[in-house]
């Protein structure tokens, strides 16, 4: 086994924090008051994805490529509903996606196709979210 010659950055330990010159707010607590920044509230922080709800306008594909059957799945006939749940970011981008009910021979291609796509980002109130959106995707063999 080798040794690594320098140790990871989220294996080190955290640096310790220097100690307050001054310069803080007269009356002020040693080390401040956690989360007030100034005297001010809390910041908020961003909201991470939220569940993709009846109250939002969907995602909505502008670019990407057509699904297309796998030589195994063609082979084997597959055909179903598979149900893909994946991040779809403010910027369009379709990422972290896992699969919630599988089909024989198709999850890497679909999962592959899904965050190969754009989409205009999902929204509220006209603001637009990441959300975590459920894909319902149904697969027919070519008639």
């Amino acid at each position: 086994m080798i040794q690594p010659k320098e140790t990871p950055a989220e294996l080190k330990p955290p640096e310790p924090e220097p100690e307050d010159e001054g310069g803080g707010e007269e009356g002020g607590v040693v080390g401040g008051v956690a989360g007030v920044v100034g005297g001010g509230p809390p910041a908020e922080k961003p909201a991470g994805p939220v569940k993709f709800n009846s109250a939002m306008t969907p995602p909505v594909m502008v670019a990407g490529s057509p699904l297309e059957y796998t030589q195994q799945a063609l082979e084997r006939e597959v055909e179903g509903v598979m149900v893909v749940e994946c991040l779809v970011a403010v910027d369009g981008t379709v990422h972290a996606c896992r699969v919630l009910k599988s089909l024989p021979f198709m999850d890497r291609t679909v999962v592959e196709n899904l965050e190969h796509r754009r989409y205009k980002p999902a929204t509220l109130g006209g603001k637009p979210l990441d959300v975590q959106y459920t894909f319902t995707i149904r697969l027919e063999l070519p008639r």
